[in-house]
């Protein structure tokens, strides 16, 4: 497969050199930012370098684009622009990412033939098979990080994905800090488990930020019920400066046998939207010190088009009604003509008439019901 690069992100060295050095792929373009060329060629990667991402992405030869932006709206341009060159897209997590993107992303795979993969955590994960679960006894899972890294919400993100991608599903977070006298922090635990109405016994998942935990020991240990801990290698936190060949051509075969299969594309992009739910939750958690509930809902187009409008209906019906107080206020006060007051009465009552139209478009709006049984995270599938 060809492939080109776009965008600021240096994490996009990983997949770039396995790009480079395969016999069976190849990087063809790039348009990249003055510090990640500089990693690139630090890597001996060769590649010609374009004036702009849009350039990269057109390039006739181009089969798949690696979008690496840092920015969410720079990012999400790219992706759609790919998507719409009918390009395969691979996808590095800006940063702020949220489940608003996931989303955006999850449109763009459902109206495109091509395949998005959103490269986080989990694909550094040298799983055997893929997964870990169903097949071992494991009582708990670890991931340790070093406490000071210039980007821990990403390696956070990264972090809890990895996790997830042992094929277990998730649904209650406990994260806590733990801070000096001076309010400096000292280091930073996230606990997954699953709630008590969970149908399956699913051990608890934890990843640790502390000072002493050095770039070696981040490594997935899985903990079995009898026998010694195994430890599966990982390119986090920082994969942009692991330069592991049998790592990267591995994660490079995967993510391109996921591409084209859109049964796997679909639930992938819902674990990666699950993981996103659950960063939310890491979020509520520091905050509330508690621990927290995450429910995949799955925010479908028809449900979000039917929030969209009962908002809009509120707003109708306010100016429908302060409307009708000011036009009886103005007819009675004022001696307009008669075709004046014709013309009040069409403005005043337009907006009910568009947003009662507007309801016709609900039959369009797409449910996702039967993706989401292709993509239950519970399943191994749906782990990575």
């Amino acid at each position: 497969m060809r492939f080109v690069v776009a965008g600021d992100c240096v994490e996009a060295v990983f997949l770039a050199e396995a790009m480079a050095v395969s016999d069976q792929h190849q990087l063809l373009t790039a348009s990249v930012t003055d510090e990640v060329a500089l990693a690139m060629s630090g890597r001996g990667i060769s590649y010609t370098l374009v004036n702009s991402p849009e350039e990269a992405v057109l390039d006739p030869a181009c089969e798949a684009v690696l979008v690496a932006a840092s920015d969410v709206d720079q990012s999400m341009a790219l992706v759609r622009q790919a998507s719409q060159a009918g390009r395969h897209v691979i996808v590095i997590p800006p940063k702020n990412v949220s489940t608003a993107f996931s989303f955006e992303l999850h449109l763009l795979l459902d109206e495109s033939e091509r395949g998005i993969v959103p490269l986080c955590g989990r694909w550094y994960v040298d799983w055997p098979d893929g997964n870990v679960s169903l097949k071992t006894d494991v009582q708990q899972l670890s991931l340790s990080f070093p406490l000071v890294s210039d980007n821990r919400d990403h390696a956070q993100l990264a972090g809890v994905d990895a996790l997830c991608g042992c094929g277990w599903a998730f649904s209650q977070v406990t994260a806590l800090d733990v801070r000096g006298a001076d309010g400096q922090l000292l280091s930073r635990s996230i606990m997954l488990a699953a709630s008590e109405a969970s149908e399956r016994n699913v051990p608890p998942a934890t990843l640790s930020f502390s000072a002493d935990a050095g770039v070696d020991s981040a490594a997935v240990v899985v903990r079995p019920a009898n026998g010694e801990n195994r430890r599966y290698v990982t390119a986090l936190p920082t994969p942009e400066t692991v330069s592991n060949a049998k790592l990267q051509a591995g994660v490079l075969s995967r993510i391109v046998a996921r591409l084209s299969d859109e049964t796997a594309c679909q639930a992938g992009m819902e674990a990666f939207s699950n993981t996103l739910e659950l960063m939310e939750g890491v979020e509520k958690s520091l905050r509330r010190r508690r621990t927290v509930d995450v429910y995949f809902d799955g925010v479908s187009e028809r449900s979000a088009f039917k929030t969209q409008m009962t908002a809009i209906g509120c707003g109708v019906l306010s100016y429908l009604m302060f409307g009708l107080i000011a036009f009886l206020i103005v007819a009675k006060v004022a001696n307009l003509p008669s075709w004046a007051l014709q013309v009040g009465r069409i403005l005043w009552i337009t907006p009910l008439v568009l947003f009662l139209l507007a309801q016709l478009l609900l039959p369009l709006a797409r449910e996702r019901t039967g993706q989401k049984e292709a993509s239950n995270p519970n399943s191994p599938t749906g782990g990575e």
